[in-house]
C-alpha cells in the first residue's frame, strides 16, 4: 500500500471514533431511552415492561442501530493499537492488550444491544418475568465484565505515561485514562443494590462513569488520534518517537 492510500485509510479509521460517539448516543441513549436506563433491580417485571419496553416502541430499532455502531469502537481501537509502537516501530504487549480490550468492548456493545433489541421485539410475546430476566442478565454482562475495557484503558495509560519518547498523547491523558478505567470496579455492585449511587442509573455507576468514559477518555484520545493522522509522515514518526529513517 502506498503512503497516500495508507494515510487515507488511517484517517477514515480515526473518524470511526466520532461516528461511534454520535451513533451510540443517538441509538443506545436517545432511541433506547437509556438516559438514564431503568433501574430494573428496583422494579417488578410488570413495571419494566409497562414503563420501559412496552412504552417506547423505538427501543427495538434503537438497539439494533447500537449493535451496528458499537463495532465502530472496535475499528477505532485497532487503529489506536497500530499507533502504539516503540522507538523501533514495533508493537509491544501494551499495544496488544489495548487491541484485545477494544475489540471486546465493541463486541460487548453490539452483543448486549442485540439482546436488548430482542427484549423490545418480543415484549408482547413472552412473559414479563422472562423479559426482566433477560434484560437483567444482559446488564450484568454489560457492567460486570468491566475488566474488558479497564485493561484497554490501563494499557493505553501505561503506554502514554511510561513511553517518554512519544508525543502523540500527553501524560495527563494517561493518568485520566487509568483513573477512569480503575473506577469501573464499582460496576460490580450494581446487581446487589436497588438504590443509591451504584445502581444501574445511579450517580456513580451511570452519570459519572459513563460521562467520563465517553468524554474524558474516549473524546480526549480520539482528539489526539485525529490530530496525529493529519500530520505529515515525518511528524508522525517523531510523535511516535521512532528511531527510524524517514
Amino acid at each position: 500500500m502506498d503512503e497516500g492510500a495508507k494515510r487515507a485509510v488511517e484517517r477514515f479509521l480515526a473518524w470511526c471514533g466520532p461516528i461511534f460517539i454520535v451513533g451510540i448516543i443517538y441509538t443506545w441513549a436517545v432511541m433506547g431511552h437509556n438516559v438514564p436506563p431503568p433501574n430494573m433491580m428496583a422494579m417488578t417485571a410488570d413495571q419494566l415492561v409497562s414503563e420501559y419496553y412496552g412504552k417506547y416502541p423505538e427501543i427495538g430499532p434503537g438497539m439494533i442501530g447500537a449493535a451496528t455502531f458499537g463495532l465502530f469502537y472496535t475499528v477505532w481501537s485497532c487503529l489506536l493499537a497500530s499507533l502504539m509502537r516503540d522507538e523501533n516501530g514495533n508493537m509491544g504487549p501494551l499495544s496488544f492488550i489495548e487491541l484485545a480490550g477494544g475489540i471486546l468492548t465493541g463486541w460487548l456493545f453490539a452483543f448486549c444491544s442485540a439482546i436488548w433489541a430482542t427484549c423490545a421485539i418480543m415484549v408482547n410475546q413472552v412473559e414479563p418475568e422472562t423479559i426482566k430476566m433477560v434484560h437483567t442478565f444482559t446488564w450484568i454482562i454489560f457492567d460486570c465484565t468491566y475488566m474488558i475495557t479497564t485493561i484497554q484503558m490501563v494499557a493505553l495509560a501505561l503506554y502514554t505515561i511510561l513511553n517518554k519518547q512519544q508525543t502523540m498523547f500527553p501524560a495527563w491523558a494517561g493518568w485520566v485514562s487509568a483513573a477512569i478505567g480503575i473506577s469501573f470496579v464499582a460496576l460490580v455492585l450494581m446487581p446487589f443494590v436497588t438504590e443509591g449511587p451504584f445502581t444501574v442509573d445511579g450517580l456513580w455507576n451511570f452519570w459519572i462513569i459513563f460521562t467520563t468514559w465517553i468524554f474524558a477518555f474516549f473524546g480526549v484520545y480520539n482528539f489526539y488520534v485525529l490530530k496525529h493522522v493529519y500530520r505529515s509522515p515525518a511528524e508522525q514518526r517523531r510523535a511516535i518517537g521512532a528511531a527510524i529513517a524517514a
